[in-house]
């Protein structure tokens, strides 16, 4: 295998499942939706790989299938509200998202670096549901950790563990 095909290899995965998800009927369902634990524990992962590798594990959340789990992701923010890393779409890094809004115009990504502490604490908003097809309620488990949010989000608002 080349070089490019074990750089690209996740995200062609990525784009096979995705694709698998449109041609199921209903998309993912409930039983196949990520936990609020499951959340917290990638979570966990990310900072631990983040505290191993530096910097250089944003690469990792965001091209590593591992940091995905069902509907869940990873992503991480700078402080002013850059994301550093996003499991779900790479092409996101370095797109400053301070002042994305979600359909009742509350700044979600604001009330994260303002609310996030480093025992982590959970931010309800509404999101695009991409298994849905549309806006629903999520909540994302954000923790401040060396100048950085680390979070993931479940959808449903449900934050029981």
């Amino acid at each position: 295998m080349t070089a490019a095909w074990t750089v690209l290899r996740p995200w062609a995965f990525r784009g096979l499942v995705a694709a698998l998800l449109v041609l199921v009927p209903g998309g993912v369902q409930a039983e196949e939706r990520g936990t609020a634990r499951d959340a917290q524990e990638l979570v966990r992962r990310a900072i631990e790989l983040y505290d191993t590798m530096g910097l250089r594990a944003f690469f990792v959340i965001s091209w590593d299938p591992s940091y995905i789990h069902h509907d869940l992701y990873v992503f991480v923010l700078d402080r002013i509200g850059s994301v550093a890393a996003n499991g779900l779409d790479p092409r996101l890094v370095g797109m400053n998202a301070l002042n994305v809004r979600h359909p009742e115009a509350v700044r979600y990504v604001r009330e994260m670096l303002q609310r996030a502490t480093p025992d982590g604490v959970w931010i309800d908003y509404i999101s695009f549901d991409p298994f849905a097809g549309k806006p629903a309620p999520k909540s994302s488990w954000v923790v401040r950790h060396d100048g950085f949010i680390f979070g993931c989000g479940i959808f449903a608002g449900d934050i029981s563990i």
